[in-house]
C-alpha cells in the first residue's frame, strides 16, 4: 500500500469484493483518493450500491462517476464501510470456506448460513445502545446487524431510502429465541417488516456496546469481537458512484433520468 500511494494516484481501481476493500481499509487507504470497485468478488455488495446494479459488467465509458465521502464504522481500531454482523452471520461467515466460495460463488454464503442454522443459534450477545437520545437499552440477541449503507443486500432492505447518515447506523436486531423465530425474522427482513410478529427491531443508533467474546463479521470478513464499542469514525473513504448508484443508495432520492447531478465533489450529505 505504501508503494502504491507513493505514486500519488488520482483514483484507485480495486478489483475484488467487499472483503478486498475491507482489507485495504486496515492498511491505511487514504480518504482523499477516490475508489472505484471492479466487482470481481463473491457477493460484491458494495459494488451493487456504487453502480446500482448487480451484474458483473465493467463500468461504461458513458457512465458519469461522482465522488462521495463516507465515514467508516469502527470497532476496536478495525474499520468497515458496509456493515458489521454480530452473532449468527458471524458464525455463517466462519463456515464460508474459500474453496467453497470459489466453486459455488455467492450461493456459498447461503450454504454456510444453512449450516449455521442447522448447528443452532449459538450463544446470545449482550448489546447496549440508545436511540433518539433516550436512556440506554440493553438486549440479548442471537443476531444483530449494523448497517452504514441504507440497504444490506441481501436480505435487509431499507425502510426509507434517505441516504447514508453521517453519524449513525441502522441497527437490525433479531428478538427471537429459536430457529422458527429466525425463519420469520428472515422472511420479515426480505419483506421489509418489523415488529413482534416478525421478531425484528430496526432503529437508528449512534453507538453500540457489546459484551464479548462473540462471533461476527465486518464487510463479510470473519472477526471475533471482545468487549468494546461500535461507533462511526472520523475516518472517511471516498467512493465513486454512478448516477444510478446515487439513487439506489438514497443519496439523491427522487432523482430522475436526465436531471443533472453535482459533479464537484465530494458530495455532502446528512
Amino acid at each position: 500500500m505504501r508503494s502504491l500511494l507513493s505514486r500519488h494516484p488520482d483514483t484507485l481501481f480495486v478489483g475484488g469484493g467487499d472483503g478486498t476493500l475491507h482489507t485495504l481499509l486496515q492498511s491505511g487507504l487514504p480518504d482523499n483518493c477516490p475508489v472505484i470497485m471492479a466487482p470481481l468478488g463473491t457477493a460484491n455488495v458494495l459494488s451493487y450500491h456504487l453502480r446500482g446494479k448487480k451484474d458483473l459488467s465493467v463500468y461504461s465509458a458513458r457512465e458519469r462517476l461522482f465522488p462521495v465521502s463516507i465515514r467508516l464504522g469502527e470497532f476496536g481500531g478495525r474499520f468497515f464501510v458496509l456493515m458489521a454482523g454480530i452473532g449468527f452471520d458471524g458464525r455463517a461467515a466462519e463456515k464460508t470456506l474459500p474453496r467453497i466460495k470459489k466453486f459455488f460463488g455467492s450461493p456459498a454464503y447461503l450454504l454456510a448460513a444453512l449450516s449455521a442454522f442447522v448447528a443452532g443459534l449459538g450463544k446470545p450477545a449482550s448489546l447496549s445502545f440508545s436511540s433518539g437520545g433516550g436512556s440506554p437499552e440493553i438486549v440479548r440477541t442471537y443476531w444483530a446487524v449494523l448497517r452504514r449503507f441504507p440497504i444490506y443486500f441481501p436480505p435487509f432492505p431499507t425502510e426509507a431510502p434517505s441516504g447514508i447518515p453521517d453519524r449513525a447506523f441502522r441497527l437490525d436486531i433479531f428478538t427471537g429465541t429459536n430457529r422458527r423465530n429466525l425463519c420469520l425474522f428472515l422472511l420479515g427482513t426480505m419483506l421489509g417488516k418489523t415488529g413482534e410478529s416478525w421478531y425484528r427491531t430496526s432503529l437508528p443508533v449512534e453507538e453500540i456496546r457489546i459484551q464479548g467474546p462473540c462471533s461476527g463479521q465486518m464487510d463479510g470478513e470473519t472477526v471475533r469481537y471482545s468487549t468494546g464499542r461500535f461507533s462511526v469514525s472520523d475516518r472517511r473513504i471516498t467512493l465513486l458512484f454512478t448516477e444510478k448508484g446515487l439513487r439506489r443508495s438514497g443519496i439523491l432520492p427522487g432523482t430522475k433520468r436526465g436531471v443533472s447531478v453535482p459533479s464537484g465533489g465530494p458530495l455532502s450529505f446528512v
